[in-house]
């Protein structure tokens, strides 16, 4: 054999050895101790079933539970209720008043050149009952303002600053104007697309899925595929937490019953302007009525039209009627404290307000978190103790601006003051189904605890040894 094959074959076995003993050891672990720990982790990992996760997701997707509704509550009761079967440690529910958004009612007319009344709403399937609930709101975004207004319309293709300027360079001037503009191509946060329609002046913004980045160009639709159908709307909130995360009254502090708060003229990431999702079969209607020059190419959409940029020949009339007041949001904790590091925390957790349903975003991840803290709980009463603090977390009012989370940190200084020291790791679990099932369907199409979990495990070193008798606050 020659010597470089012989060489060759040589590193190939070495590789190969270490590969075969990578499988029975950890990295910072001694031999004993991997092997302690590999055969806890076959323990947890036997645990969940996806039955039984399936079971826990028809419960949190059973009713539309956005933040601050009476659904949303009790489902804070039934995580700590179930969180205290398990054994889970110390579960208590913390109220805090934030600034709240909820709709009272939205509506859009085209009264030129034709009159349209927009539907607002999303169709029913027999295919999936669900869509046929009562409790399904009509369209609207959380944070927009209340407003009553008549005014001529322009595309503004996906809303970021470079659009306009394109508009102007054709003199188009959307000052006091309602834009419309697409979700995608290129994506950018709605948050965004709101905050520069309102630093140009604009007096509001709709924001529709177009069938070219969410619909049958993409291939086929709900309830034959994963893409959007002719009425799909993306809810979603426009706070500008890119600028400040949270409660935007409470900036820097934790929003506990009795804070202070900012007047919403003060807030930074409260926006100042109306707000509307449409479906593509509510904004079709509008766009082929446009005048004004045709759009560039690659602002042209997945719909049978000539996309224009108008500005002139169809007008409005939007009426949105918001409440957006100071409610109480219920976040959920619950912990396992650690037999030796008690100080040292994971903070693991995910959210459990919906724009409807959740059924993805977060429903999914809540019933794998369920599961996941049921196995904890269960190696608990076997004496299984994980080596620092697990912090559990089920947080309210993410979908309204990183709320629930962001206030808990605010309220544990020690999160954001002293990370490095304590704070080992933060992991969510928002979504733990294949993101190609939109979040429009609910269905529960797989079944998974996610692979983060081993991770999780391995930073907590889950042990039998004997706990510190010592409260951690």
């Amino acid at each position: 054999m020659p010597l470089k094959s012989a060489r060759a074959l040589l590193v190939c076995i070495a590789l190969l050895s270490v590969a075969v003993g990578a499988q029975d050891s950890i990295r910072g672990f001694s031999a004993e101790a991997g092997r302690h720990e590999m055969q806890v982790e076959k323990q947890f990992k036997a645990i969940p079933s996806p039955a039984e996760e399936r079971r826990q997701h028809r419960i949190f997707t059973s009713e539309p539970h956005p933040a601050g509704s009476k659904r949303n509550n009790e489902l804070a009761k039934y995580v700590a209720d179930e969180w205290r079967k398990q054994g889970i440690e110390d579960v208590v529910i913390r109220q805090y008043d934030v600034y709240s958004t909820d709709p009272k009612s939205t509506s859009l007319e085209m009264i030129a050149p034709v009159s349209y009344k927009a539907t607002l709403r999303e169709a029913a399937y027999k295919e999936d009952p669900d869509t046929s609930n009562p409790g399904i709101s009509s369209a609207w975004t959380g944070m927009s303002t209340s407003g009553d207004i008549t005014a001529s319309l322009v595309y503004a293709h996906s809303g970021n600053p470079e659009d306009y300027e394109l508009l102007r360079k054709n003199g188009i001037d959307v000052k006091g104007k309602i834009v419309i503009v697409r979700y995608s191509n290129p994506y950018s946060y709605r948050g965004f697309k709101a905050l520069t329609a309102q630093r140009e002046g604009a007096a509001a913004i709709l924001i529709y899925s177009d069938p070219a980045e969410d619909g049958f160009k993409k291939g086929k639709v709900f309830p034959d595929g994963p893409w959007g159908p002719e009425t799909h709307i993306q809810r979603g909130a426009i706070t500008y937490d890119f600028m400040v995360p949270g409660d935007p009254l409470t900036p820097g502090w934790a929003s506990v019953p009795g804070a202070r708060h900012l007047s919403p003229e003060e807030a930074t990431s409260l926006p100042k302007i109306m707000a509307l999702p449409l479906s593509w079969a509510d904004a079709k209607p509008l766009l082929d009525n446009m005048d004004g020059p045709d759009a560039p190419e690659d602002w042209q959409g997945g719909l049978p039209i000539k996309y224009r940029l108008g500005g002139e020949r169809v007008k409005l009339h939007l009426k949105i009627e918001m409440d957006n007041s100071i409610k109480p949001y219920y976040v959920v904790e619950g912990r396992i404290r650690g037999a030796e590091l008690p100080d040292q925390w994971v903070v693991l957790g995910n959210h459990r307000d919906a724009w409807v349903f959740g059924g993805v975003d977060p429903s999914s991840g809540t019933a794998s978190m369920l599961e996941m803290t049921r196995a904890f709980g269960t190696l608990l009463k076997q004496g299984v103790r994980p080596r620092r603090t697990i912090l559990f977390c089920n947080w309210d009012g993410e979908e309204i601006g990183l709320t629930g989370s962001m206030t808990t940190s605010e309220r544990r200084r020690w999160l954001t003051s002293t990370w490095t020291h304590q704070h080992q790791g933060r992991t969510s679990m928002e979504a733990q189904l294949d993101h190609s099932h939109q979040c429009w369907s609910k269905r529960l199409a797989a079944s998974r605890i996610p692979r983060v979990l081993l991770s999780t495990m391995r930073g907590t070193r889950l042990d039998k040894r004997r706990q510190k008798k010592r409260t951690v606050q």
